[in-house]
C-alpha cells in the first residue's frame, strides 16, 4: 500500500514538472529540490544499490547539465525516479535515449526537446512492471 502512495505521489509530481516543461522548457527548483532532497536522504537510509544509483545518476546527470547536454530539472527528476520509481527510471531513460536519438538523426546534434514528458512517459509505462512483480 505504502509503495502505491508513493507511485502516486511521483506521478502526480511527473505530470506537475511535465505541464511546466512543456509550456516553458523549464522547471521551477521549487517542484524539483524538496523531492530531489528527500531522495537523497532516502537513498542514504537504504545505502546498497539506492544510494549508488542516487550518486552516480546525480554525477552523470551533473556533468550533462554542466556541458549543456542537458537541462538542471532533467538530472534532479532522473536521480528522484531512481530513487523511487526504479522500473519508471529505466524506461524513462530507455525513451529518453531513443526520443534524443531521434531528434539528433532528423535534426543535427542541436535538437532540443523538454525530457520531463519523456520521463513521466516512462513512468506510466513502467506501472504494468510494478503490478506485475507486486511492488
Amino acid at each position: 500500500m505504502t509503495a502505491w502512495l508513493v507511485t502516486g505521489a511521483v506521478m502526480v509530481w511527473l505530470v506537475v514538472c511535465a505541464v511546466y516543461d512543456i509550456r516553458t522548457r523549464s522547471v521551477p527548483n521549487i517542484l524539483t529540490i524538496p523531492p530531489f532532497v528527500l531522495a537523497g536522504l532516502w537513498a542514504v537510509r537504504q545505502g546498497g544499490i539506492t544510494l549508488w544509483l542516487f550518486g552516480l545518476v546525480f554525477v552523470v546527470m551533473f556533468f550533462s547539465f554542466w556541458k549543456g547536454g542537458t537541462g538542471g530539472a532533467d538530472g534532479k527528476v532522473l536521480a528522484t525516479m531512481a530513487v523511487f520509481m526504479p522500473a519508471g527510471f529505466l524506461i524513462a531513460l530507455v525513451l529518453r535515449l531513443l526520443v534524443g536519438a531521434g531528434l539528433w538523426l532528423r535534426h543535427g546534434k542541436d535538437a532540443r526537446f523538454p525530457a520531463v514528458p519523456v520521463f513521466a512517459a516512462g513512468a506510466f509505462l513502467s506501472i504494468p512492471v510494478q503490478i506485475i512483480s507486486g511492488g
